[in-house]
């Protein structure tokens, strides 16, 4: 049961649908919540550190994209991929994988709620907003030859410069199975990001 769950949620058809759900909800929501003139759409790039169990730390960039269902809740879908180098076991004792099994490659959706709002102002200029958020959901993980149903939990702080443009600072945990070091065990990987998002 729980193997055909994940397949639905990873698949091309549930990628498909979220899609068409945003655009619809955009629709839907525009006259009770907000309407997209009032920035209900972000996305944006970002660059970041992963430190990937068993093989060290490395550099990623991503993409994300959000919608912003009310003014506490939204939902967030990432995207980033990074090049793993080899670990020490295998500068001992040979390499496992090669090609591109070596990329580490993450896809996730997320919910997210924004516990602390605030504003601020540069120098007595115009206010600007920030707030401090959690995100939680399931994504798919793809490194070293498998692919495993991962669970991300994470927090994050993001500040507006002006109308359009955010600076956020994310942490993230992923959570899967894997089996590379021989044994199945539960893989935690921790991730730190830096990113611009555009509102639109």
């Amino acid at each position: 049961m729980e193997n055909w769950i994940q397949q639905f949620l990873l698949g091309r058809q549930f990628k498909a649908c979220l899609l068409a759900s945003t655009i619809v909800s955009a629709s839907v929501f525009a006259g009770g919540l907000r309407s997209v003139d009032n920035e209900v759409f972000e996305l944006g790039v970002n660059a970041g550190m992963i430190n990937i169990e068993d093989f060290g730390s490395e550099l990623t960039f991503g993409v994300s994209g959000s919608f912003k269902a009310t003014e506490d809740f939204f939902l967030q879908v990432n995207y980033f991929q990074a090049t793993s180098d080899l670990s020490s076991f295998e500068k001992s004792q040979g390499q496992l994988f090669g090609g591109a099994d070596r990329d580490f490659r993450h896809f996730d959706l997320l919910v997210g709620l924004n516990i602390f709002q605030s504003e601020f102002a540069f120098k007595g200029g115009d206010a600007n907003l920030a707030s401090f958020y959690v995100v939680g959901g399931v994504g798919d993980t793809a490194f070293g030859g498998e692919e495993s149903f991962t669970y991300t939990l994470g927090a994050g702080y993001q500040v507006a410069f002006n109308r359009h443009y955010i600076v956020k600072l994310d942490y993230r945990n992923y959570t899967y199975d894997s089996n590379l070091s021989d044994d199945d065990k539960t893989v935690n990987n921790g991730g730190f990001s830096l990113g611009v998002n555009y509102l639109f």
